[in-house]
């Protein structure tokens, strides 16, 4: 069937109604533009004009509501029902659609959003059954609390992990599950300035009374207006691995302890038996009235007591509690000691050496008496690879000291360059290690070890590059301003850095 406009249905009622309304108007009109007396009035001449005046207004009247009764009425309720069906949570209703007129249109468009509305539900629903199954299905510890600090909800893994039931936890003080209450404080605290606390280690106690080790991760929940209606706290339970991380602590000990106890056996066994070779040597040359022997032979316990009084001197120095005196030193003064004490022994021994420090170095904060001393050490080393090797002719041996401000002007480069033997790369790796030597007899191989340490309380760095038969660079950069100083400045019992 054809659909009937109800538009035009409107028009026409309207048309209709003031065309009615027109005429009675005109009528009226000649009503009060005529003087009539009282008998025409009851002789009828105007009576029947106001009674088809009446009888209009009624019709239009009556035609006008007839009109909204039975076609603007019945749809408009039928929409208000829809309306409060839906408001009830009745999604899947939907109105009867007729073609015949602009409220079938209505009703279509009322049904599209409904199903429109019922679809957003329903992937809500899904979204939040998808959330809710994460949070069940976590191992993790999740507890939301009310902005007053109570419990809310908790999940499965809080559960099983600390042993509470929801219900036994739910309206209770969050604080219950802290093994010290003044941890939440101070993580609550860490919330003022950012909604987010990342990884605060802390302890919860599970119903049992046990004390688990925990991470939590804390975050303020807000509503769409932005203010505070509580937080989450995810929650790691790392007992076990702070447990491993204890026992590979307590392992790592034993182990470094069993490494020192090595190295001091070897050491001792090698300066011990130098001592016993010259002890024999000096009765062999007593027996045998063989002076020379006999000098020998003494030279070589000397050299065996004095390695075991420089070794025993060294493990007071690796073991010491180190506390440098910090103040704004001046590397010219102890650079060019080094270069007074050791320069004239290098030239006795064949070896050129050379000093050059940049102008432009600025002072640095440091303890000058124990930079001297590392640097010390490592010109000493280099004075040694030069002597072991054997030089092409044309070829000198060279040890030079430089300073120099690095490339960033945060730090100063102290660079001490030999051509000598160099280091393979096994010796490389080691030479920071307690008790590695390659000096035989006579080193204690410790040197280095302490070196390193020296410059890590200074919270500089030390870097080595080597090739076999072609030389050795180390490289030390201390801090300028010293604001970079290792945390071993208050703690010294820390390894040796490399």
């Amino acid at each position: 069937m054809k659909r009937i406009n109800i538009f035009w249905k409107l028009n026409v009622t309207f048309i209709v109604a003031i065309l009615l309304i027109l005429i009675t108007l005109n009528l009226a009109n000649d009503l009060i533009g005529t003087r009539y007396n009282a008998d025409e009035i009851l002789s009828g001449g105007v009576l029947p004009s106001l009674t088809a005046f009446a009888i209009i207004v009624v019709m239009s009247c009556l035609f006008t509501w007839l009109f909204v009764r039975f076609y603007i009425r019945p749809p408009v309720r039928r929409l208000v029902g829809g309306m409060h069906r839906l408001a009830e949570k009745e999604f899947d209703f939907r109105l009867e659609e007729d073609d015949r007129h602009e409220f079938g249109e209505l009703a279509a468009a009322f049904n599209d959003m409904a199903a429109m509305l019922t679809s957003s539900l329903h992937e809500l629903k899904k979204n939040r059954d998808y959330l809710s199954n994460i949070l069940e299905s976590s191992a993790d510890i999740i507890v939301t609390v009310n902005a007053s600090g109570k419990i809310q909800t908790i999940n499965s893994g809080a559960e099983k992990v600390l042993g509470y039931r929801q219900l036994e936890v739910m309206g209770q003080p969050v604080e219950i599950l802290f093994a010290d209450p003044r941890e939440r404080e101070i993580a609550v605290e860490k919330l003022e300035d950012s909604d987010n606390v990342v990884n605060f280690e802390t302890r919860f106690v599970t119903a049992n009374g046990r004390v688990k080790d925990v991470l939590l991760t804390l975050s303020r929940l807000r509503n769409p207006a932005g203010a505070i209606i509580g937080t989450i706290g995810i929650s790691k339970d790392i007992t076990e691995e702070k447990r491993l991380q204890h026992q590979l602590i307590q392992s790592q000990r034993y182990a470094a302890i069993g490494q020192v106890f090595t190295g001091i056996q070897h050491s001792m066994k090698n300066m011990l038996n130098a001592c016993q070779g010259g002890a024999y040597m000096v009765r062999t040359g007593l027996a045998k009235d063989n002076q020379k022997m006999l000098e020998e032979g003494w030279t070589i316990v000397q050299e065996g007591i004095s390695s075991l009084t420089r070794m025993s001197l060294d493990m007071l120095k690796y073991v010491k509690e180190w506390k440098p005196r910090f103040d704004r030193t001046d590397l010219c003064r102890p650079l060019n000691e080094i270069y007074r004490v050791i320069g004239q022994t290098a030239k006795d021994k064949g070896v050129t050496m050379c000093l050059d420090i940049a102008p432009e170095l600025p002072r640095v904060d440091c303890d000058a008496g124990m930079i001297q001393s590392a640097v010390m050490d490592i010109v000493s080393n280099a004075l040694d690879a030069c002597l072991w090797k054997d030089y092409a002719d044309g070829e000198i041996p060279q040890v030079a000291i430089r300073a120099y401000p690095s490339d960033d002007g945060e730090r100063a480069v102290i660079e001490v360059r030999d051509n000598g033997c160099g280091m393979t790369d096994e010796v490389k790796e080691n030479i920071f290690a307690p008790f590695f030597s390659t000096k035989s007899r006579a080193g204690t191989g410790l040197g280095l070890s302490i070196t390193s340490r020296m410059i890590s309380v200074h919270g500089g760095t030390i870097d080595v590059d080597s090739e076999p038969n072609c030389g050795t660079v180390f490289r030390i950069g201390l801090p300028i301003d010293g604001t970079n100083r290792n945390k071993e400045k208050d703690n010294g019992k820390k390894g040796s850095g490399g």
